[in-house]
């Protein structure tokens, strides 16, 4: 293996992706093509070629999925992915593939040309993989309630003006994705919790104080407490439909602004770089970033 095969890998997923994403606008648009079967296969196929090119790229690399950012960046687009395919019948939103794929599409993009790549030692604690890790699952499903969220506001304005032809015949009816957004929420929540409470304890450990490592945590929290009203309001004022599809937009709107932030920091906290309790270096710690 070397990285001649992790780039060809990763041209056919961004290809498989963009064919996808192509399928599922004209599908909306023109309402042609089979897409309840070809495009929910294509995005099966990418998160394939996407799986195979993370793997591929590690071993060429030698980093693990969840150091740094950039690549954890790939993982999640493959895991929105993946979750969309195993929950795209039971949930009948099968049409929300034309948010997913373009996500997907742009995340991996992003992962492999936004920011800059650093060499670094590698992670010395356990703490932050994992806290990526459970944030990589949460932002991966927030992403298919945003999707479910999106298409339900667009669904709700066909039926408000009595438009119940074209688009909004191949759109999903608004209780099948109000109850997808909701389902998508309730499985990320956790997810984000417990990654709010890691990060919290290794932003402790570095004593990190960048202007970077602020906006990060405070989008963060802000996350955190949209998602939580969401759930909250739904469950004690009945919140429901276009109300919480306006917080749950919002909320994942939060979670990009903190990958945002990962993205594009550059700066090195000098508390952590002038620290020798022995903490790897804060550029692989903090903000490594690694072209897969």
């Amino acid at each position: 293996m070397n990285e001649l095969s992790a780039n060809i890998l990763f041209v056919l997923t961004s290809a498989t992706y963009a064919a996808a994403s192509a399928l599922f606008l004209r599908f909306l648009v023109r309402g042609k093509g089979d897409v309840g079967k070809l495009g929910p296969r294509l995005i099966a196929l990418g998160a394939a070629l996407h799986a195979a090119h993370i793997c591929v790229a590690s071993l060429v690399l030698r980093v693990c999925p969840v150091e740094g950012i950039h690549f954890p960046m790939s993982v999640v687009s493959m895991l929105m992915c993946v979750a969309y395919v195993i929950a795209r019948k039971r949930l009948r939103v099968e049409v929300a593939g034309a948010f997913v794929a373009p996500l997907a599409l742009t995340a991996l993009m992003a992962s492999r040309f936004v920011g800059r790549a650093e060499p670094g030692e590698g992670i010395k604690s356990f703490i932050l993989p994992f806290h990526v890790t459970l944030n990589l699952f949460g932002v991966a499903l927030f992403g298919l309630a945003f999707s479910a969220a999106a298409l339900y506001l667009v669904q709700e304005r066909f039926v408000k003006s009595k438009r119940i032809d074209g688009m909004s015949r191949r759109l999903p009816p608004l209780d099948a994705l109000d109850r997808a957004e909701h389902r998508f929420l309730l499985a990320g929540f956790p997810l984000l919790t417990i990654g709010i409470i890691t990060g919290t304890v290794w932003a402790q450990r570095v004593e990190a104080g960048a202007t970077a490592d602020i906006l990060r945590a405070v989008f963060g929290y802000v996350t955190w407490l949209v998602i939580a009203g969401v759930l909250f309001l739904r469950a004690a004022a009945g919140w429901r439909g276009r109300r919480a599809a306006y917080g749950t937009i919002a909320g994942f709107a939060f979670a990009v602004l903190v990958l945002v932030v990962y993205l594009t920091r550059k700066e090195v906290p000098h508390s952590v770089a002038a620290s020798g309790a022995g903490a790897a270096d804060t550029e692989s710690v903090l903000s490594r970033t690694v072209k897969p």
